[in-house]
């Protein structure tokens, strides 16, 4: 108690020191006059009293400082000393500051704007009640963690579990057509989006148009406690079998949709032709567990009147239905969960071992996104950081060769402090706090920026997607962690670029600074290791940066050029969307895809219309294949089991379509197709893996299994017992551009049995202006089909490997080429004040007979060392960089020359020039002035 009173007494001596100085100086001076009294009583002269009086006392000034130390906290007032010194030495130089703080502001928001997103993506707590007592519940497989549950198995669990108040279930979404929605016309691709390679798929002109629409448990808005803005939320009853159907709207659609209009609860939206009535409307930018905001909400059962799943699929335990979550009741832990749900799972293993033998469940905490991040994730998150990191050095390299110029401009104050008695970790200290101050000045500019900088990021990335994907709604206000992320990594940079100045300027040479020996102190500056290597630095981390952007531009370029087996520059890929679900009888659906293919052949500059399963590139299903009568050459991935091939249901002028040459045998006959006879044309790849150097026409394949498979919810692979191979196709990249497909089957799809979904027009040129044709065509064979459209060759940005090249690509440039210009200003900067700083010496050498092109030579000579060293480093280090993107690269070079090249010589010119134009002012100094010039 005694020792928390004496801090508050001094925590309170830091107030009022002005009234508590001038008590002091009372005290002190009353206590020299009791002394000087009482030595002239003793006979001494005035003046030999007060002598003798402040000997006794000591010294009035340190008596004081005494007193100071025992009443405050001296720290902290030499804390308060040193910044109000260090303020008046940054107003003291505002063009430095400026500087400094710009460059350092940069860095510092760039990487405080990479931290902002992942901080929305990731760390920030979901927008419901409670998220902290939320948990997450994943079906883990071998080779699978976060696996999706069966409806069956979330109902068993729900059921079962005691440790959850509720278990819901996130039940994916899909887009349904709704007809009562005005007309739009197709969208445009965003200039910026198309600009850097993304085009994608666009709905054409039609009446019907897709909306994005999630399935979930009736206990789901319940149990994340959520609050309607009109109407109600789904509720459990509307699980039932015999709800009606009812949807509940999101704020973003019914703002941007139906103008806010507040009728709109009650009012009725046919979904696929089924009626449905709207009972709801959430919050504006409402997410709950979702990664972005829906047009609607739907209870599960919905799927069911949409067509979308039958009930004996639903209640399928090999049918993927969603990803529960449940909350915690109190007092219960994770870990008691887990427990829990494992002696759960053994029960389902034990009953069902066919479909939950390998399966076991784990249990996360729910309260943000974190714990279901994959590897995968955490690979491009570092990516991300070291990027940033990697800019933040340069512009931090910037301002310790700002410090270090401004130290040596300074160099007669230290030396003056130096010889009058102060340490030099005292100085170490208050140099320290300049370059903090500096950091954290930069810190509060650099948070706006980045906020500012996510905002147009997230502003355009939005304007790319199709509305019906859903909004993306990222709360990207700083939050304590943004804050405190900002204010660890300006410390950090003031601390780390700071610290090596503060060292290099307080060993100044007292004597030579005292005498006014610039040049001296400039020629051991401009000699310093310390500038080679922040040069150095700076080229070999902006090299690193801009090798890498080379390398994934170069790398997604070539995947837009690489030749995938098949036409598809003059291709026109056309999918309907879920017109299946429109409750068409099967007569009709396979008449309309009759009359589109018809009258879309029938267009002028149309060769061909084709109808497959899927289309040539993405939408990737498996089904299992093995030779009948004889084992496989190649075993599957897990041993025993079969191996997988790509398939697709094509017509028979699919090959032609799409100029695939049937290099052995023949193509599906029209009666084949029609028939979907037992036939199978099968890739070059296929019959090497199960016939090596054998004739494969005439051999018989089983394709699929007889329990069925299942690539996607509610869909059935196919089964074919015997299917004679009659045909070999040329191999081509469809599932994957960076290879050729490694098993690929193509199965005979009858126009008069089997409906699809995908078109392929063949077209003279290119087909982006028969689009609009093609789109009034749809509209009159069917007002409420949504159509979408695009070259076949643009699907390629659909590829999330092209994705992350590109985009790490682009952003690697725009982060490159910041670091560029700082590194080139830091060049430019460096060799001006070592100019500068010689100017004596230059002087000297032109005096003796230096001709201005040696003097010019030498300069450039000292400049480039650290140039090329740093540009050597940089490769050496993409080098090892490049190695780890090879999969993102599609097939280019992990060394490429051009890219190591062409960046090298480009950052070496760029920096070349960057020295030879202040070197070059060194050739105009006059000798006289400057053997003047201090």
């Amino acid at each position: 108690m005694r020792r928390l009173r004496a801090w508050l007494l001094r925590l309170g001596g830091l107030f009022g020191r002005a009234r508590r100085e001038r008590e002091l100086a009372a005290e002190m001076e009353s206590h020299l006059q009791m002394h000087i009294e009482d030595n002239l009583r003793a006979g001494m002269s005035a003046a030999e009293a007060r002598r003798q009086a402040l000997m006794k006392l000591g010294g009035i000034e340190q008596t004081k400082e005494m007193v100071r130390e025992r009443r405050g906290l001296p720290m902290l007032d030499v804390l308060l000393q040193d910044l109000r010194f260090g303020a008046r030495m940054l107003r003291k130089n505002p063009a430095f500051t400026a500087v400094a703080v710009l460059t350092l502001a940069l860095g510092i928001g760039v990487n405080t704007a990479i931290f902002t997103a992942f901080d929305a993506l990731v760390l920030r707590p979901r927008p419901v009640k409670d998220p902290g007592s939320l948990a997450s519940v994943f079906r883990t497989t071998p080779g699978e963690t976060h696996g999706w549950f069966s409806y069956a198995d979330y109902i068993y669990y729900r059921d079962h579990s005691s440790s959850f108040s509720d278990l819901s279930l996130f039940a994916f979404g899909m887009a349904v057509t709704s007809s009562d929605l005005p007309a739009t016309s197709p969208e445009a691709t965003p200039r910026i989006a198309g600009a850097v390679g993304f085009q994608l798929p666009q709905l054409l002109q039609g009446g019907a148009q897709p909306i994005m629409c999630f399935f979930v448990s009736g206990n789901y808005f319940p149990m994340l406690g959520a609050t309607p803005l009109l109407g109600r939320i789904l509720l459990p009853e509307d699980d039932q079998a015999n709800a009606l159907p009812v949807v509940l709207m999101s704020g973003n659609s019914w703002q941007r949709r139906f103008h806010s209009d507040p009728k709109i609860v009650g009012s009725v939206l046919h979904l696929n032709g089924v009626a449905f009535t709207v009972v709801g409307v959430t919050p504006l930018d409402y997410l709950a567990t979702a990664a972005s905001v829906p047009d609607l909400w739907a209870p599960i059962p919905a799927k069911i009147a949409l067509g979308v799943i039958t009930r004996q699929e639903l209640e399928n335990r090999l049918v993927p239905a969603g990803f529960p979550s449940g909350r915690l009741k109190q007092g219960v832990s994770l870990f008691g969960a887990q427990a829990e749900v494992n002696v759960l799972a053994t029960q389902l293993r034990t009953q069902y071992p066919e479909a939950e033998g390998k399966m076991s469940v784990s249990v996360v905490s729910g309260r943000n996104n974190l714990s279901g991040l994959d590897p995968e994730a955490w690979a491009v998150v570092a990516a991300a950081m070291t990027a940033v990191a990697l800019l933040l050095l340069i512009a931090g390299a910037n301002v310790a060769s700002l410090l270090l110029a401004r130290a040596a401009a300074r160099r007669k104050e230290i030396a003056v402090r130096l010889a009058v008695g102060a340490g030099r970790w005292r100085l170490v200290r208050q140099l320290l706090t300049e370059s903090i101050m500096i950091a954290l000045l930069a810190g509060a500019l650099g948070l706006p920026l980045a906020g500012w900088m996510l905002h147009l990021l997230i502003v355009e990335i939005a304007a790319a997607l199709p509305s019906f994907w859903g909004t993306i709604a990222l709360e990207i206000s700083p939050d304590i962690r943004i804050f405190a992320y900002t204010l660890l990594v300006s410390c950090a940079a003031g601390i780390a670029f700071g610290l090596v100045p503060a060292l290099q300027a307080s060993k100044s040479d007292v004597n030579s600074a005292l005498k006014e020996e610039g040049s001296a102190f400039g020629r051991h500056l401009s000699r310093s290791r310390l500038r080679g290597i922040l040069i150095a630095g700076q080229m070999a981390a902006c090299l690193v940066l801009l090798i890498s952007s080379a390398l994934l531009l170069r790398g997604s370029q070539r995947a837009l050029k690489i030749d995938p087996g098949f036409e598809a520059r003059r291709v026109a890929y056309l999918e309907m969307y879920n017109p299946a679900n429109l409750h068409y009888s099967p007569s009709r659906l396979l008449q309309l895809n009759r009359d589109l293919i018809q009258r879309i052949a029938g267009l002028p500059g149309v060769h061909s219309v084709a109808q497959a399963s899927r289309g040539p590139f993405g939408g990737i299903r498996w089904v299992p294949v093995s030779p009948v009568d004889a084992a496989p050459s190649i075993p599957g991935t897990n041993g025993n089991e079969p191996p997988v091939a790509g398939y697709s249901f094509v017509t028979p002028d699919y090959f032609g379509t799409l100029s695939i040459p049937i290099v052995r045998g023949r193509n599906f006959a029209l009666r084949e197709a029609e028939g979907e006879s037992p036939v199978v044309v099968i890739s070059e790849a296929t019959a090497r893996r199960f016939w090596p150097g054998e004739d494969p026409l005439g051999k018989r394949l089983k394709i699929g299994s007889e329990k069925g498979t299942t690539s996607f919810p509610g869909e059935k692979g196919p089964f074919v017992a015997s299917s004679e191979v009659i045909g070999v196709a040329r191999d081509v990249r469809s599932m994957d551009l960076r290879k050729i497909d490694e098993a690929y089957v193509y199965l005979p799809l009858s126009q008069t049995h089997r409906w699809t979904s995908t078109l392929l027009a063949r077209t003279e040129g290119d087909p982006t202006p028969l689009l609009p044709a093609i789109g009034q065509e749809v509209r009159r064979v069917d007002a409420n089909l949504p159509v979408m459209g695009a070259p076949l060759y643009t699907m390629i940005s659909m590829n999330p490997y092209f994705v992350v090249s590109r985009i790490g690509g682009v952003l690697a440039s725009i982060v490159g080429m910041l670091g560029l210009l700082l590194a080139c200003m830091g060049v430019y900067g460096m060799v001006s004040y070592s100019v500068a700083q010689r100017t004596r010496e230059i002087g000297i050498r032109m005096a003796l007979g230096a001709q201005s092109v040696q003097v010019l030579r030498h300069v450039v000579r000292e400049g480039f060392q650290p140039i090329l060293a740093g540009i050597v480093i940089g490769i050496v280090a993409s080098a090892g960089v490049s190695r780890l993107m090879a999969a993102t690269l599609f097939g280019l070079n992990p060394m490429d020359a051009v890219s190591f090249s062409g960046v090298s010589l480009l950052l070496g010119a760029i920096a070349l020039l960057a020295t030879w134009l202040p070197a070059r002012r060194a050739t105009g100094v006059d000798p006289m002035v400057a053997l003047r010039h201090e």
